[in-house]
């Protein structure tokens, strides 16, 4: 993925010869070198990082360690349930994410206040006011914007032992096609915008790749440049591939085995 960057143009003034009124003077023939115009300010080009961008590179981070994957970590659902995870960290991560808000678009503002509201204390007090639908939805929203704007792993190997053709002894019934709506909703909301026809390929429990119809042998997903997922199941089966798109407790969806 190619980020753009902010490229401040700054006007070089070369002045060199003679002065205007040293020019005036001289009845010969002029010798001196000519003057350089500064650059007009119109001439100038400017690069704007576009605030969705900047908002969302800040909120990812890098290797899996920005903002928003330490705020889905603060949060853990479980069997219908939820409970906040704080830490001595979580007053920190609300302050970057406070920060990020304030030079976000506007549309993106209100799901960011909600993601916050997991990390603005997390007593018995903050866990009677936090609504676990309400945060959900917001952090399916940031991951659904964001996920566009997520460098893609490096092709990685498989671990040792892990051939893709004998994949299905290790996990048996994998791969496998599987609707988006069936998985955890973290998966379903990074790949929300990169889906073809709605369906992933799940490579092992809670780990996938977005689907292609165009290429239909399923082995061939194991070595897929933007899989996502369990965090654990990650490691195992892309042991190089990073931290990016991986959460805790992502869990095999209602149509794997």
């Amino acid at each position: 993925m190619k980020k753009t960057a902010v490229i401040p143009v700054i006007a070089l003034l070369l002045v060199t010869g003679c002065s205007t009124a040293e020019a005036k003077s001289d009845s010969g023939p002029s010798t001196a070198p000519e003057t350089t115009k500064p650059a007009s300010p119109a001439a100038a080009e400017t690069v704007v990082e576009d605030p969705e961008q900047k908002a969302c590179l800040e909120l990812l981070g890098t290797g899996g360690k920005g903002p928003l994957y330490q705020a889905i970590s603060v949060v853990r659902f479980s069997d219908g349930t939820y409970s906040l995870g704080g830490s001595s960290e979580t007053s920190r991560l609300n302050t970057d994410v406070q920060a990020i808000a304030k030079n976000a678009p506007q549309d993106m503002v209100p799901a960011l206040s909600e993601l916050s509201t997991a990390l603005d204390g997390t007593g018995p007090a903050a866990a009677r006011s936090f609504d676990p639908f309400a945060w959900s939805g917001a952090v399916t929203e940031l991951l659904a914007r964001c996920a566009p704007f997520e460098a893609d792993d490096e092709a990685a190997p498989l671990a040792p032992g892990l051939a893709a053709e004998g994949i299905s002894t290790v996990y048996p019934g994998y791969p496998l096609l599987v609707n988006a709506a069936s998985v955890d909703y973290r998966v379903a909301a990074w790949f929300e915008r990169r889906l073809v026809d709605g369906r992933l390929v799940a490579l092992a429990p809670g780990l996938y790749a977005p689907y292609d119809p165009n290429i239909p042998d399923l082995q061939t997903y194991y070595v897929s440049t933007s899989v996502a997922g369990d965090g654990a199941m990650k490691r195992t089966v892309f042991p190089d591939s990073g931290a990016a798109a991986s959460w805790s407790g992502v869990r095999a969806g209602t149509e794997e085995p």
